[in-house]
């Protein structure tokens, strides 16, 4: 694909490296005909390195990375500066084109890390390969770092690893044998609930997010290709993630942009109180109208509301809001949702808003750090970047991120899958628990997994 360009790509890699002691960031983009993302992605098993996914299907657009690791970064400050000291040709300088950092954290530091030990505290990763793809267009970015030494075996490397991504073929079904399924610590979770509601009506605490686990073991390997494709096919109007560390890796549909920025315009949403989809048009226009009206979710959603326009005011101006909740409807679920936008002041940085919206309400609960501290005490999960900020950064000072919800940890033949829910005052432990488990249908349809 890339053959056309070699000869000004090998003079651009020569130039940018010529007379540099160090290795420098190299980026080179390029407008390519339309390559299916997924079968890229599914390409990129067969390289060197880990590969990253990222598609939100409302904007209709896609990232994806794939081959040997360029910068594996734990610090904003290390994407800054890579960034700066960057040699990049990009004659579009679209949003996702260029340098693209693929982003994510930890929920909140933890004392074990044994189900995600591959996974850092924090990672900025820039791949060798990026594909974005726009409404209309495509583009491909190469990422490398030189030097100036050995630039005639990396081009042959280049050409070696684009002509696998570009690959003809189809992504095959892949049927998975389950072996057994279980709930985490149900009962325990359970009782939780209780010991949270108690606790609110004792102390300051208002509100906490309790998460709880699900456990899949199958016959045979995982195919995350094969998983994500029904993750498209099913999850519409999600933002759809994947990322590989190790063995592992992590996955899934979430409803809940956290904060994105384009061109100086930032959006975020609140997304808070749920409900199931009915069985029949009568029925679910029922159900989201009760919600709409039901006191204890629109108490969880105004929490919300209130704290993501506070944050978001501090560093934009001319906050726009509706004046009360929309019903957001998935597959599975139905959510209230309120859109906010605004237009980002002067030296405000997307790491900054990330950094002090996270974790929101809908997340961890309020007061922020009282229910962050309830979570560690009590909750035995291990969240690792569950419920955590996903997504990604360019050079052009855009970006997006999701809530990593609805979501997988896959690792060879096994899935461990998450699921969490508001507590307030009022909340029942049965009818948490049962929201949780709408909450894990989504993965357990796409591993292709029964009731």
């Amino acid at each position: 694909m890339i053959q056309q360009y070699k000869t000004d790509f090998e003079s651009f890699l020569r130039e940018a490296a010529e007379n540099r002691q160090q290795k420098i960031l190299v980026s080179w983009t390029e407008k390519v005909g339309a390559i299916d993302p997924l079968r890229f992605f599914a390409n990129g098993s067969s390289l060197e390195g880990h590969r990253n996914f990222w598609y939100s299907q409302k904007d209709d657009f896609c990232l994806v990375g794939a081959g040997p690791t360029v910068m594996d970064m734990r610090t904003a400050d290390e994407w800054e500066h890579a960034i700066e000291s960057a040699v990049v040709h990009n004659l579009s300088a679209g949003a996702g084109t260029g340098p693209v950092a693929f982003s994510g954290i930890n929920f909140q530091k933890e004392r074990e890390r044994d189900l995600w030990q591959d996974f850092p505290d924090t990672q900025y990763r820039i791949p060798a390969f990026t594909l974005t793809k726009t409404k209309t267009d495509y583009y491909l970015t190469i990422n490398q770092l030189v030097d100036g030494s050995n630039i005639e075996s990396q081009i042959t490397a280049i050409l070696g690893q684009l002509e696998q991504l570009f690959a003809e073929g189809t992504i095959p079904a892949v049927r998975k044998e389950l072996i057994s399924k279980e709930e985490l610590e149900s009962e325990a979770w359970k009782r939780l609930v209780k010991e949270a509601t108690d606790t609110i009506k004792s102390t300051e605490l208002d509100k906490v997010v309790l998460a709880r686990g699900m456990k899949l073991e199958f016959k045979e390997k995982i195919h995350v290709s094969h998983v994500l494709g029904n993750l498209l096919d099913t999850q519409k109007d999600s933002f759809l993630f994947a990322v590989e560390n190790g063995s592992a890796c992590f996955l899934g549909a979430t409803p809940e942009r956290l904060v994105r920025v384009q061109s100086g315009i930032l959006h975020t949403s609140c997304v808070a109180g749920t409900a199931p989809r009915g069985r029949n048009e009568a029925e679910d226009q029922s159900i989201g109208e009760a919600l709409l009206h039901d006191n204890k979710n629109q108490e969880e959603h105004q929490y919300v509301v209130k704290m993501i326009s506070g944050v978001i005011s501090k560093y934009a101006k001319d906050l726009r809001l509706p004046g009360g909740p929309q019903l957001m409807k998935l597959r599975q679920l139905q959510h209230l949702y309120t859109p906010v936008s605004a237009k980002l002041l002067p030296g405000a940085s997307l790491q900054q808003i990330i950094q002090e919206l996270h974790p929101t309400p809908a997340l961890g609960g309020l007061p922020k750090q009282e229910a962050l501290d309830f979570i560690e005490v009590k909750e035995p999960l291990e969240r690792g970047w569950y419920g955590a900020p996903i997504g990604w950064q360019d050079s052009y000072r855009n970006g997006d991120t999701a809530v990593a919800i609805r979501s997988g940890l896959l690792n060879e033949k096994q899935a461990v899958l998450f699921a969490g829910c508001g507590v307030v005052k009022d909340s029942d432990p049965e009818m948490e628990f049962e929201e949780t488990a709408i909450k894990f249908r989504p993965m357990l349809e796409a591993l292709e997994v029964s009731k």
